[in-house]
């Protein structure tokens, strides 16, 4: 079974086009997990590799991702045994924040800050560690999954007087894929 990694950061995120140096924090061990939308689906898979006794197969492709024809290299075969998946359950909160002058009553500016909590297999852990670990920093790994909670909260927005609002709080559960023996 593969698991791919991307060579460059993808276009929805700040560092866009930029190389994500996972190949060599896979080799080096700084990135000892991949986080995975769809953790139900990685469950089964991992299990099956672990049952048959194969490897999981890390994988980067050399061209664009998921192009037909693109080729792949292998940065590292994992024995099954040592595979692993995780639950992690993270939660991005978001506060508006209005910026005020003294001249007005009206904020002359709004933004929304936003705070992420993480646990893993029930257990609380700094979502610092998490990216850490992930091979990338807080930052990077916030901005990683920021498409999928925003495209979670296009779908789940909230009607108030005909005026669609997002979700202050919102909860996804992803697959940690270990390829160490590192465990949370």
């Amino acid at each position: 079974m593969n698991v791919m990694l991307s060579k460059t950061f993808f276009p929805q995120h700040p560092k866009a086009g930029e190389p994500t140096g996972f190949a060599e924090k896979v080799k080096k061990g700084t990135k000892r997990h991949t986080c995975r939308c769809n953790y139900d689906y990685w469950k089964e898979r991992i299990a099956k590799v672990k049952k048959r006794g194969g490897v999981l197969s890390i994988r980067q492709w050399q061209g664009k991702p998921y192009e037909k024809g693109v080729p792949t290299v292998t940065i590292l075969d994992v024995p099954a045994s040592i595979v692993e998946v995780q639950e992690l359950i993270m939660t991005r909160s978001k506060e508006e924040v209005k910026i005020y002058t003294e001249q007005s009553p009206k904020p002359y500016a709004e933004t929304a800050v936003y705070d992420y909590e993480a646990s893993i297999d029930g257990t609380p852990y700094p979502v610092e560690l998490i990216a850490q670990n992930d091979g990338l920093t807080v930052e990077d790994f916030k901005a990683w999954f920021n498409p999928v909670f925003d495209d979670y909260a296009k779908k789940v927005r909230l009607s108030k007087d005909d005026e669609e609002i997002e979700p202050s709080e919102i909860t996804l559960k992803f697959a940690v894929i270990q390829f160490t023996t590192f465990r949370y």
